[in-house]
């Protein structure tokens, strides 16, 4: 296979191996903006403000939603980063799993914060309401997770609609222009470059070289029908002839 592409990513090393030359991937970018009806997948709640204290150097946790569609699978990614006051550049992370986000926070937040991100509200509303949003709580990440993880193979129109091996569809708040208002955003982009998302945490450069090489294959030579041979010709095929099954004049 042979990869058209006016930029690079991290499999197309591969193509030096010898492989089809015949199949071209033309992986030409494309990014269109959607709303909320038109936005296929489920997203994670809430609007993510700074924490509920009033202090100013209250942590902010900011959450950017991906899903990354590959090959006719798809896989949740969680961008997350938060920026205390003063510091110059925020802590940012790319998490493909609950793990990934549970070793952020624990590494980024004080102990207090912690708890309050891994506490499940049992009755009364408690202090930790104070200290970690509702809606950022480890149940909430814990959720999401396991709905993309039961309807991983529920998203196949976008592909057949598209006929796209890889997209990226992402979700945040956000102002789309300088003028807009801060808002929820949409978006998916197709032929997406994975390098900078580190997709190859989730698929090496040959599985992932030859995933694309699959799935733009059937693409170009769909499954043909099966051609129905008539009987007499099957039984000459199979090197019988009218005696076969029949005891021959004497």
């Amino acid at each position: 296979m042979k990869i058209a592409s006016s930029f690079h990513d991290y499999y197309d090393t591969v193509q030096a191996t010898g492989q089809d030359q015949t199949l071209v991937y033309r992986r030409t970018r494309k990014e269109v903006w959607l709303d909320r009806e038109t936005f296929p997948f489920p997203v994670f709640g809430g609007r993510f403000l700074p924490f509920y204290g009033r202090r100013l150097t209250a942590p902010f946790l900011a959450v950017v939603q991906s899903v990354i569609g590959f090959c006719g699978k798809i896989h949740l990614l969680l961008q997350l980063s938060h920026q205390r006051q003063h510091e110059p550049h925020p802590k940012t992370a790319l998490c493909y799993s609950l793990t990934d986000v549970d070793e952020f926070v624990e590494a980024h937040f004080r102990r207090h914060h912690v708890e309050g991100y891994r506490w499940k509200p049992r009755g009364l509303r408690r202090f930790a309401d104070r200290c970690w949003p509702m809606e950022q709580r480890r149940e909430e990440f814990e959720r999401l997770f396991e709905t993309y993880a039961s309807k991983e193979s529920a998203f196949g129109s976008v592909f057949l609609d598209s006929g796209c091996p890889i997209f990226v569809a992402s979700t945040w708040w956000g102002r789309r222009g300088p003028r807009d208002g801060c808002k929820r955003q949409y978006r998916i982009v197709y032929n997406e470059c994975l390098n900078e998302l580190e997709f190859f945490r989730v698929m090496d450069t040959y599985t992932a070289y030859q995933e694309i090489q699959m799935f733009l294959g059937n693409l170009a030579q769909p499954n043909k029908p099966i051609l129905e041979i008539p009987d007499k010709d099957m039984v000459s095929i199979k090197g019988f002839d009218k005696w076969s099954f029949r005891k021959p004049p004497e």
